[in-house]
């Protein structure tokens, strides 16, 4: 008899970025309380109107890591993210409900990658892009029609939940702060094409914003595939 397996795919997306209104100090940050200013300052002008939503704790008082918010790393071409708390916590909390228990795995040159960078400023977990995919690297994951889910803030599935705290930069609150429902994720890198999503809808529809881009700040998003084995 054959075993039915449903699991479900985290994949990070890079989003570009976001080239608005460049101030001189953000080609040369410094120190973490730089790259808060900037950021803080940017939402507050084009995105949320006030000014703080960046802090240098999250919401469960895990602290800033100040090294990745003035250097990034190469996976965001080495510019300021914003992740707090410790990436070999995260990765562990991120496998607490899944089918896959690992929780770091040596990329293309040997370097050993956590699965999560640590968490975001709401708590969500801060997936890695540099973390070695689960699924077989043969398989063509932009191209699985009717896999990805939409609306992943919606869905009530235990893992998902787990990946998503808060919703601060859906589709929907982006086009009542911005006029455009895919402010963020139009600069989304080498993300899948909306002709491979059957349940409709554009990117915007499928990716949960973790961290907006910036002046000179990559940001970040998950998107969720339901996988299944024999």
């Amino acid at each position: 008899m054959k075993k039915h397996i449903i699991k479900i795919l985290i994949i990070s997306l890079l989003i570009q970025v976001i080239n608005i209104t460049v101030s001189a100090s953000s080609t040369n940050i410094k120190t973490a309380k730089e790259s808060l200013d900037i950021a803080n300052r940017f939402l507050e002008e084009n995105v949320l109107g006030f000014y703080g939503y960046f802090g240098e704790t999250n919401i469960n008082g895990d602290k800033i890591n100040e090294v990745l918010a003035v250097k990034g790393t190469p996976a965001f071409s080495d510019m300021p993210i914003f992740v707090y708390g410790s990436e070999e916590k995260a990765s562990i909390d991120a496998v607490k409900k899944a089918a896959i228990k690992v929780i770091k795995r040596p990329d293309e040159q040997g370097t050993p990658q956590y699965r999560c960078l640590g968490y975001t400023i709401n708590g969500d977990l801060f997936a890695n892009p540099a973390f070695p995919p689960d699924y077989p690297p043969t398989q063509n994951v932009k191209t699985l029609n009717g896999r990805w889910v939409k609306e992943p803030w919606n869905h009530d599935h235990y893992y998902i939940k787990q990946w998503i705290n808060r919703m601060d930069f859906t589709p929907e609150q982006l086009f009542k702060s911005t006029g455009r429902r895919d402010f963020f994720a139009a600069n989304i890198v080498d993300g899948p094409e909306s002709q491979y999503f059957s349940d409709g809808g554009s990117i915007e529809d499928y990716v949960h914003i973790i961290q907006p881009p910036y002046n000179a700040f990559m940001g970040a998003g998950n998107r969720f595939l339901f996988s299944q084995q024999w």
